[in-house]
Order: C-alpha cells, then sequence, then structure tokens
C-alpha cells in the first residue's frame, strides 16, 4: 500500500512541473503550482525585466525579479521553455519569480501576428498576447511622453489605456495627435484583481500614423503678450498652418497662414489681456491632414504682478540678495485670513485638510459679506472645519480615497478683476501643525491671467462654472483632461503651472532640473521617483554642480534617499526633528542671475502617487528673486537641523568679460580687492587647459588658442576655490 502511494505522489509531482500550452497553463494551473512552458518572446528590454512568451494558444508573463541573474537575458524572437511557481501580480498572472529553468532554445523566430480588437475584447482570455487597436485617438495626444505614466485613448466608441514605463523607447517621443494603429502587449494592473487591462507598446514602430501629415513637436506658446501670443509647431511634412480659437473650447474664429512648411507658426491678435484662449491648430498636406486636441493658452494680464512668498521656519538672511525672506511662524493662518478678507466677489478653495479656526472663521465672514464661494476637500480627510462652516457654504469632496486625493492647497481670488485677482499656493494643509509647526511655503500671486487659469483647473472639478458643482460632472484624479494654460509671463517673469495627473508634473520637473548650470537646492517631504532621483545624480555627475538635497521621509518605501546618497550627493535627513519637513520644492541656479534662477514648488510630492493618482498644483517661477528667497529659507532649515552652515570665504566673487569672449578674457574682482591665487581653465569635462599665477585686482588672459565652447574658470586661493562659466566664441 506505501509502495502504492509512493508512486501516486510521484506521479502527482511529475504532472504539476510537465510541459504544457500555454492556455492550459493560464486554466488549470493554480498560483502556487510549478509549470513548464514555452513560447515566442513577443518584446524587448523597454517592458522591463518581464518578459511576455506567446505559443498557438495564448501568452504569459515570465518574472525573474529585477534582473535575469544566471539564466540568460531572452531577447525579442527568442523561443524559450521557461519552469518556474505561477503567481500573480495586481490581477497579472505570471511565471515567477520563483524560476528554476529558463532554456532558449532558438533566436530570430518570427513573432505572432497582433490580435485585433477593440478595447472591450480585453479580458483574461488574451492577456500577455500581441494585440492591435485600429483608428487610436489620444486623449491628450500632442504631448511629451513620460515613463510611468498611463494614456487614455478612444477606439470604435470605446476607450481604453497604454501604459509607459520609465525606460521605455517611448520616453521623450510625441504622444500622436492624430489617427494611429496602436500594436502592444495587453497587460494588466488592477490592485483587486479585476480590470485595468492596459496596452503596452514597445517602441515608435508600435504607433503607426494613419495620415500622410503628422505633429512631430507639441504645440509652444511664444511671444506672449497682453493683447497677442503666437502658436509654434513642427510637422513631419510640409503643410499650411490652421488655427482655430476662440473663448471657450467651441473656438469660433479662424487664422490661416498658407505657406507650406513643416515649422509653423501662427500669430493670434486683437486679444484681451489677463484672458484664457482656446486653440487647436491643424496643418493639411492634399487631403491628409493633422490636428492638435484643443488647448488653452493665456495673454499677458494688466495686473500688477507682484510675487510674495512666506515660510513658516527659520530662515537664514545673510545670503539674501534683493530681499529678506520672511519667517512668518506662526501667523501663516493669519496671513491667509487676510488674504480671504480681501476677496470682494470670489473665492475659489481647493484644500487638503482644513481644522484651523481663523482660516475658517474669514471664510464665513467672506461668505456674510455676500462673497460667492466655492470649496473642495478631500473626502477621506477629518476636514474638521469644514464643520464649521456657515450654512450655505458649499463644499465638494473628492469620493474616493486613492492615494492622497484632492491634495491641492489653493486659492484663487477674484479672478475676473485684474487688480484685485491672487491665487494663493504652496505646500501649506490649513491644520495646526501644518500651518504653525512644520516647514511650509505660501506663494502669493497678484495675477489675473494665473487667476483665470487656476479657475480653469477648479471648474473642471467642480463640475461646473457656476456657484453650485455638479458631481455628475465633476472630474478628479485620472478623469481629468489637459485643458489649462501651461505658461504665464507673471510680473515679467515666465511661470509654469501644471495640474496632476493630466499634464506631465514629473517630466516638467525632471526637465527642469536638467537644466542645472550652477547649483541646485531641494528640500522634499518625500522623494520615490528614480526619474527624478536619476536627474539630480546626472546633473551631480559635473564637476562644477553639487546639489544639495534634504528629505523628510528617508526611509519610506522606495525612497530616493539611498540612492542620492549613494550616488554622491550632498544629502540630509530630517527624520527624528519634532517637525515634519513638508516642503515640495528645489532651487535652481540661484546664485546666478545671468543663468536661469528657478523655484519649483506646490502640492505636488515627488512621488508616483501624485504623479498618477492625486489632484496637485505645481509651479516653477524663474524669477532670480523668489530662487534666493526659497535659498535663504533651505539654509534656515539646515540651521534648524544642526548642519553647520558656515561656510569656509571663497576668493572672493569675481567677474570675467567679455562674456561671450574672442581672444582675451578680463578677470576682475567685484569687491576692487586683489586676488591671490592660481587661475585655471578648465573645459566642461574636468581637463586643465591652462594656468596662470594671479597677484592683483584684474588681470588679462590669453585664450586665443582656445576652441570654440564653454568653459569653467576657477580662482584658486588659499581660502577656497571659485569659478565662473565663460563662452569662447
Amino acid at each position: 500500500m506505501k509502495k502504492i502511494l509512493f508512486f501516486l505522489s510521484l506521479f502527482v509531482a511529475v504532472s504539476a512541473t510537465a510541459q504544457t500550452d500555454i492556455l492550459d497553463a493560464r486554466e488549470n494551473y493554480g498560483v502556487g503550482t510549478t509549470v513548464t512552458v514555452t513560447g515566442i518572446v513577443t518584446h524587448n528590454e523597454s517592458l522591463g525585466s518581464v518578459r511576455y512568451i506567446q505559443d498557438a494558444t495564448a501568452a504569459i508573463a515570465i518574472y525573474p525579479g529585477t534582473d535575469w541573474g544566471t539564466f540568460d537575458e531572452p531577447q525579442m524572437g527568442d523561443e524559450i521553455t521557461v519552469t518556474g511557481e505561477v503567481t500573480e501580480f495586481n490581477g497579472l498572472l505570471e511565471v515567477g519569480p520563483n524560476l528554476t529553468s529558463v532554456t532558449i532554445n532558438s533566436s530570430g523566430n518570427t513573432l505572432p501576428a497582433p490580435m485585433v480588437i477593440v478595447p472591450s475584447d480585453q479580458g483574461e482570455l488574451i492577456e500577455g498576447m500581441l494585440v492591435q487597436v485600429d483608428a487610436v485617438v489620444f486623449d491628450d495626444g500632442g504631448i511629451i511622453i513620460s515613463g510611468n505614466n498611463t494614456y487614455n485613448y478612444t477606439a470604435s466608441g470605446e476607450s481604453g489605456v497604454v501604459y509607459v514605463r520609465t525606460g521605455n523607447f517611448l520616453v521623450d517621443a510625441l504622444l500622436p495627435a492624430g489617427e494611429v494603429t496602436l500594436t502592444g502587449i495587453l497587460s494588466q494592473f488592477a490592485t483587486d484583481g479585476i480590470g485595468g487591462y492596459q496596452i503596452l507598446p514597445r517602441d515608435a514602430a508600435d504607433l503607426v500614423p494613419s495620415s500622410a501629415i503628422n505633429l512631430s513637436t507639441p504645440v509652444d506658446q511664444i511671444n506672449i503678450e497682453q493683447t497677442s501670443f503666437s502658436l509654434i509647431w513642427n510637422t513631419d511634412n510640409a503643410g499650411d498652418s490652421f488655427v482655430e480659437w476662440g473663448l471657450t473650447p467651441d473656438l469660433g474664429e479662424e487664422t490661416y497662414v498658407g505657406d507650406i512648411v513643416t515649422e509653423h507658426e501662427v500669430a493670434l491678435t486683437g486679444l484681451e489681456p489677463g484672458t484664457v484662449y482656446y486653440a487647436k491648430v491643424t496643418s493639411a498636406l492634399g487631403e491628409d491632414e493633422t490636428s492638435s486636441n484643443v488647448m488653452s493658452f493665456a495673454t499677458v494680464s494688466e495686473s500688477s504682478g507682484d510675487i510674495l512668498v512666506y515660510f513658516t521656519t527659520t530662515v537664514d538672511n545673510t545670503v539674501a540678495t534683493e530681499e529678506e525672506a520672511i519667517n512668518i511662524g506662526s501667523d501663516m493662518n493669519d496671513t491667509i485670513a487676510a488674504y480671504i478678507g480681501r476677496a470682494e466677489h470670489t473665492l475659489d478653495m481647493a484644500i487638503y485638510n482644513i481644522n484651523d479656526a481663523v482660516i475658517v472663521e474669514a471664510i464665513n465672514t467672506a461668505q456674510e459679506n455676500g462673497i460667492q464661494i466655492r470649496y473642495i476637500a478631500h473626502g477621506a480627510n477629518a476636514n474638521i472645519g469644514i464643520g464649521s462652516f456657515n450654512a450655505g457654504i458649499p463644499v465638494l469632496q473628492r469620493p474616493d480615497d486613492t492615494g492622497s486625493g484632492m491634495h491641492n492647497k489653493f486659492i484663487v481670488i477674484d479672478a475676473d478683476y485684474e487688480d484685485q485677482a491672487f491665487v494663493l499656493t504652496g505646500s501649506t494643509n490649513f491644520t495646526p501643525n501644518n500651518l504653525n509647526d512644520d516647514p511650509n511655503n505660501l506663494l502669493i500671486f497678484q495675477d489675473q491671467s494665473l487667476a483665470r487659469g487656476y479657475r480653469v483647473e477648479f471648474n473642471e472639478m467642480w463640475g461646473s462654472d457656476g456657484p453650485e458643482s455638479d458631481s455628475d460632472n465633476a472630474k478628479f484624479g485620472a478623469d481629468k483632461s489637459i485643458n489649462s494654460p501651461r505658461r504665464y509671463i507673471v510680473g515679467g517673469s515666465d511661470v509654469e503651472v501644471y495640474f496632476s495627473p493630466s499634464d506631465g508634473t514629473t517630466k516638467a520637473i525632471e526637465n527642469a532640473i536638467l537644466t542645472v548650470e550652477y547649483d541646485m537646492y531641494f528640500a522634499l517631504l518625500v522623494l520615490t521617483r528614480d526619474d527624478l532621483a536619476d536627474a539630480i545624480i546626472e546633473v551631480g555627475e559635473s564637476i562644477f554642480i553639487n546639489p544639495i538635497g534634504i528629505i523628510e521621509q528617508e526611509n519610506s518605501t522606495g525612497s530616493e534617499y539611498p540612492t542620492l546618497d549613494d550616488a554622491g550627493i550632498e544629502m540630509y535627513s530630517h527624520v527624528g526633528i519634532p517637525t515634519q519637513l513638508h516642503h515640495k520644492y528645489a532651487i535652481i541656479d540661484q546664485s546666478q542671475v545671468g543663468a536661469d534662477p528657478m523655484v519649483i514648488t506646490g502640492s505636488h510630492n515627488w512621488s508616483t502617487s501624485a504623479e498618477t493618482v492625486n489632484d496637485e498644483n505645481t509651479v516653477i517661477v524663474h524669477n532670480s528673486r523668489i530662487a534666493n528667497l526659497y535659498y535663504q529659507e533651505f539654509r534656515g532649515i539646515l540651521m534648524d537641523i544642526g548642519v553647520n552652515i558656515e561656510e569656509q570665504p571663497d576668493g572672493g566673487e569675481f567677474l570675467v568679460y567679455p562674456n561671450p569672449a574672442q581672444n582675451y578674457l578680463s578677470v576682475q574682482s567685484e569687491q576692487g580687492h586683489v586676488m591671490s591665487g592660481e587661475l585655471t581653465i578648465v573645459d566642461l569635462n574636468g581637463r586643465v587647459i591652462s594656468t596662470q599665477n594671479m597677484n592683483a585686482a584684474f588681470t588679462r588672459m590669453d585664450i586665443s588658442n582656445l576652441a570654440s565652447g564653454i568653459y569653467v574658470l576657477q580662482l584658486r586661493q588659499e581660502t577656497g576655490v571659485s569659478s565662473v562659466k565663460f563662452v569662447v566664441e
């Protein structure tokens, strides 16, 4: 009897790992069992370490873990045989990561023909297969693709989703604006295992345009004035230029330029100051044409353009250049309440959480004074202050608690009145800890254009442009579209605004980081985005740039703190400090007015939830004064956590001119004192080109032997090293 049982159990064990086709493996081998399957690999490394394989019956994902370890990494067209444990990850059936064998049987095989489907065909039976969807139109066509993001599309009157991971060959490419044939792997990502199907395109060949002419760049806005601006775009083939535009998404006006070109520019004139306009561009080649989505753009306002900044904690005014930063301390709520009290007509508030009696009283007083108030909150929070609102103040709460939900902290005041229009934004929640104790920032703009742009975003969440919300039409999170202007001129300074999750905020932050030429400082609650960490590391690889960062959540899941620290970035932890570093800001090139000093701030944490789920707002302010104000606060944080910020004096600031230069470069002490040390010219690769001694307040250097390009002049003295970039023409 024991012998029979032994052979029976041996038979079961063998049959559990027997070779089977993929359909049988999917239907008859449960999670935790071991299976052996064979199939053709249908993609390359652009989807990460996972490999999808397909045979004549079905397809399945093979997941080895973060890498293939001792196994040879399969390539597209390989036929492989894999033995491993069946698992499930967010609804996706996989073999792995417990793999016992991977055999590459042959290479260069013809891939299976993609199955032509419509979005409603997506399901378990074809999960993992190579599929094709015809006549696809992306909701946000015309934007640059960023990694770790989804993009919605419609086809055959149905909707679907495309996912592009970081590292995909499509990152930084243009998401097609016109109709395309979409090919890719059908995958799934759903925490409850139900639905969540998404197509994974592999590269640009999986997005085939239907038209003979297509947009090859995003539509951009230039020459922004009070009564005019121009729209520019490129196409892959020459065509004419046509813009439909107007004060609403229904458009109504037309401007046509008949020149047949690939680089298009159309000026819109006779516009009103401080106004949001909607526009759609089209270029035609014969019977073919390509069009953008309807986008919005703003003119320059007649407002003052004043920009004010307040901080809740220590600032270091010793490094002030134009203006001393203000530590407002526990008066942050009074300041916010005072601006609420300035409203004379309308008050729109999108606030993550409120529990402050002073601000609540200001809101109630505004309502009693006849101000039209609209208030949006995150429904999963306590929002204790809302319970003290006067009757009649309309409140709409985001209904789901995914991620941080409605995480904005902005106020729009009197958007239709040029001298009274304000936008308040920043990192501060309206709670006692955030307002009184935690390091936070409040940024205030007096600008009608910006106020009206923020109102567009508010109305999308509110579901209407009237005093009462329309919950059936309200859009939050991934349901939102790109519908508000990106670029503004505020008080003569460029200001960019991005609303998550629709606007590609993380890509905008990454692009800003990659512009660093001199210095970068960042203070963040959290940083879990590897693309942003990679950008900081790339900047830090220059011998002339030393990014410095402070992070609160040093040890949170996915934190990039150790990655940055290991890469040699100067990092400081805020862990163990009684207050919570709640900022989400970065300062770029604040020390060089001649560069592009800027500040990135807002409600958007540097996380995937902020990028893909939450309602957030981010501003990028290109202004040297604002950058220096934030730098004063950054040094204040370092002081508060006990970092010795007393810098060794450098050799004194010095000037180089002309810049750009040709044959000679003049070097002069900015303070007029004698500079004693060694002058060294190095190129951007760090190679020393020439050196000479200096012991004067002024000298000239012969640079006639230098090739055209960018160089750095270093002055080394006993007290330190100073550096200045210069250009040789």
